[in-house]
């Protein structure tokens, strides 16, 4: 029961006070369980000789790289991911995003991982207050496929008719960014929306062809193009979909079954 405890209140532990090693310039280095950023500062608990805790301070242009470990948060929010659970990789990367975001010109921070988790999670399952909270704290990652799939999300929400431009203009045969498939899913649910019946299983469809490893968007994609299926009177095709959701993607198997019936 105490190591249960214990499991327990690891995991719930703020972020800042997981074990982090924090390598300097000068080449010392130093361990700790806590961490805190003031403007241009670190500061950070470590052990004197004495055993006795003490707090240091460092001027980050003197911090060559910290080493934030392996959350178990994010570790969880990649098995969610695995299994197609956008609900589940929001959950867990919140905090995650939280932190990382007051780190990411720190060398060694997780903050485009945690993106990459989240960009296409937000995308398919994203409320309008997640979203309004992702633009708050928006910080470039310098990586262009992040960085790319974050503004077509935005303009989704803030201007359809360039984000409508720019879902045409990505999706082509073949392509396999995030945007890409952000914007296969959105061009086939606005096909859905004008009964286009064919155009919808062709967006669809192409995710699962073109970007079978971006597994948050394939459950969506599946039960889309099942619905432009059932639409057309081709109920096999559509089932063949719908049991593969529910076997790759248990998260979304009521929605599968409410199509079956």
């Amino acid at each position: 029961m105490r190591l249960l405890l214990l499991g327990i209140f690891t995991l719930c532990l703020p972020l800042g006070l997981h074990a982090q090693t924090i390598l300097l310039k000068d080449g010392k280095t130093h361990s700790t369980r806590e961490i805190r950023r003031d403007g241009n500062f670190l500061f950070y608990k470590t052990q004197a000789p004495d055993g006795a805790p003490s707090e240091t301070v460092t001027p980050l242009n003197q911090i060559e790289r910290i080493d934030f470990g392996d959350l178990p948060a994010l570790n969880e929010a990649r098995q969610f991911s695995k299994a197609g659970n956008s609900v589940g990789v929001i959950e867990k990367t919140a905090e995650p995003a939280a932190f990382f975001r007051n780190y990411s010109d720190v060398s060694g921070n997780q903050w485009t991982e945690v993106m990459r988790l989240r960009l296409p999670a937000l995308a398919v399952a994203g409320s309008e207050i997640q979203l309004t909270e992702l633009q708050s704290q928006w910080t470039p990652t310098g990586d262009q496929e992040i960085d790319t799939a974050y503004r077509l999300i935005l303009a989704g929400r803030t201007d359809r008719t360039g984000a409508h431009t720019a879902w045409g203009a990505l999706a082509q045969p073949g392509a396999s960014s995030l945007s890409a498939g952000i914007s296969w899913l959105e061009l086939g649910n606005a096909a859905l929306q004008a009964k286009q019946w064919n155009a919808a299983v062709r967006a669809f469809l192409s995710i699962e062809v073109f970007l079978p490893q971006q597994r948050l968007l394939q459950p969506k994609a599946l039960l889309g193009a099942a619905k432009a299926f059932i639409q057309k009177g081709e109920a096999s095709k559509a089932t063949a979909l719908l049991e593969e959701v529910k076997t790759e993607y248990p998260s979304y198997a009521a929605d599968a079954a409410s199509l079956l019936k």
